[in-house]
């Protein structure tokens, strides 16, 4: 009797509440390293439109009863594509730059508070320290999370997109350098914190 060929069982689909995880950055131009231009990778991608819902403005709409609310996503687009000229700011409000900022520094320091999900991503990986000397010929853009925090106290991160591609840089190359079987859990670490983290942005 013939054995029965074993068939390979694909890896469970997230549930589909749940955000994808270590979602590659944007592509930066002219690099094809794994991290810019993932081989393999099925899950989201990055929109040629904004990273964060995050507005420099708010409006809100009177309805009949003189209620008010914030308007709806699709009301909000419909105001935009009648009224650009009102809706465009040539020039970041002050008082809004520091709205985003302190929402990102907010953001990133509950992500390094919780020590299960920033041990690994709080200073700038050490290929000699830890011997692997392949790191940098793999990871192309190194980037941790105490960089991005020093970054963002400089006023260096201009809009809240770059911030959102940073972090996933940090993510995105832990999970690209540490295969399916890393013993070390920063792959799942990586996982774990990006979990984390899609679920508050989706929230700015």
């Amino acid at each position: 009797m013939a054995e029965a060929e074993a068939v390979p069982v694909p890896p469970a689909a997230p549930p589909a509440d749940e955000p994808e995880t270590c979602i590659p950055p944007p592509p930066r131009p002219g690099c094809d390293c794994a991290v810019c231009v993932p081989l393999g990778y099925e899950g989201p991608t990055n929109p040629s439109g904004p990273l964060s819902n995050f507005k420099p403005y708010k409006l809100v709409k009177v309805d009949a009863d003189g209620a008010r609310r914030p308007l709806t996503n699709a009301e909000m687009k419909d105001f935009e594509k009648s009224h650009g000229a009102q809706a465009e700011w040539n020039k970041p409000l002050t008082s809004c730059a520091r709205q985003w900022q302190r929402a990102c520094e907010k953001l990133l320091h509950r992500l390094m508070q919780d020590k299960k999900k920033s041990w690994c991503f709080k200073e700038p990986v050490d290929p000699v320290g830890l011997g692997i000397p392949d790191y940098p010929v793999i990871i192309k853009h190194p980037m941790d999370l105490g960089t991005i925090e020093t970054m963002l106290k400089k006023g260096e991160i201009s809009a809240p997109d770059e911030f959102i591609a940073l972090v996933r840089t940090v993510f995105r190359n832990a999970y690209v350098y540490n295969g399916t079987d890393d013993p070390s859990g920063v792959r799942d670490t990586a996982q774990k914190a990006s979990l984390f983290f899609e679920k508050e942005i989706a929230k700015m």
